[in-house]
């Protein structure tokens, strides 16, 4: 299998090198590392050119700021064509068998026909390494059940920087909304359960650091107990500022009104039950939440 490593960044000189090392060191190599940094001003250039010198990666320097999701686009855009696609963000650690492991199991479900994705969990550290969750999965209350299309809908459970996926799933890479609320993981992961497979090794391959820079967790910020989340929800939904699966319901409906003639009729009858939601109660929209969960609870 031949694999391109696609990483973004932007100032990321604190934890990029310890990065770099990490995907330069998988037991299974990439066949291609390719950077497209976002205009960084701190050292990230010259940590990306040393290891050009050593013929180790490639990256190009973007003229002006795309933003998250595009300048992703544009890396993916860069890859070798037919390659897998492995995503890296500039701030993780990766472990050693990573790409290793996750090859190994998008090979026993490839297929030239559908998209197809695999993707890990993760172990979630701070800025000093200290471990804060063996299982980041854990820490969302995500291993609790099965992980399908329908318990997609409710809340993305696939971090991108843990994804390896294949040419069919890429190609559609570029028709991800630049503004979509849950990112390329979300946008990604309903593309494989909708018209491929998505399977997770339910085993921690990256090491998913905790800090101030981070776009998805801030450092100073703790993970809510999900029963004091509960409550805190239900206080706004009082107030009047219900936003109890939000993220989702944009996202989802972007995603339905650009495919569904193309989806299987039963899953597109899991977006529009899905869709019929928006709009309840807090209360309405949680039963509904819990009922999926329940059902396909592990």
């Amino acid at each position: 299998m031949k694999i391109s490593v696609i990483m973004t960044t932007y100032n990321g000189e604190k934890y990029l090198e310890q990065q770099i090392i990490s995907i330069l060191n998988q037991t299974l190599k990439p066949t291609q590392f390719v950077v497209c940094d976002d205009g960084s001003t701190d050292n990230t250039i010259a940590i990306l050119e040393k290891y050009k010198q050593q013929q180790q990666l490639d990256y190009i320097v973007n003229s002006n700021r795309l933003g998250l999701i595009d300048n992703f686009k544009k890396a993916v855009s860069l890859a070798t064509t037919d390659n897998c696609i492995a995503l890296s963000d500039q701030d993780d650690e990766w472990i050693p068998d990573k790409l290793e492991k996750s090859a190994a199991l998008l090979t026993t479900i490839d297929s030239t026909q559908y998209p197809c994705m695999v993707y890990t969990d993760l172990l979630f550290v701070d800025e000093n390494e200290n471990i804060l969750n063996n299982s980041f999965r854990n820490e969302l209350g995500q291993d609790k059940y099965e992980h399908n299309l329908q318990t997609l809908l409710f809340g993305n459970f696939v971090n991108g920087c843990t994804v390896l996926m294949n040419p069919a799933l890429s190609k559609l890479f570029a028709d991800i909304p630049n503004n979509v609320r849950l990112n390329h993981d979300g946008w990604m992961a309903l593309a494989a359960f909708t018209f491929g497979k998505g399977v997770n090794i339910d085993e921690p391959l990256v090491r998913y650091r905790k800090h101030n820079s981070n776009l998805s967790i801030a450092a100073g910020t703790k993970p809510r107990n999900r029963y004091i989340s509960t409550i805190y929800q239900l206080i706004d939904a009082i107030k009047g500022k219900d936003s109890f699966l939000e993220p989702q319901f944009e996202t989802v409906k972007r995603f339905y009104n650009k495919y569904a003639s193309e989806m299987p009729a039963e899953k597109k009858q899991y977006f529009e039950a899905f869709l019929k939601l928006e709009g309840k109660s807090y209360i309405y929209k949680k039963i509904a939440f819990r009922k999926i969960i329940n059902e396909f609870k592990r």
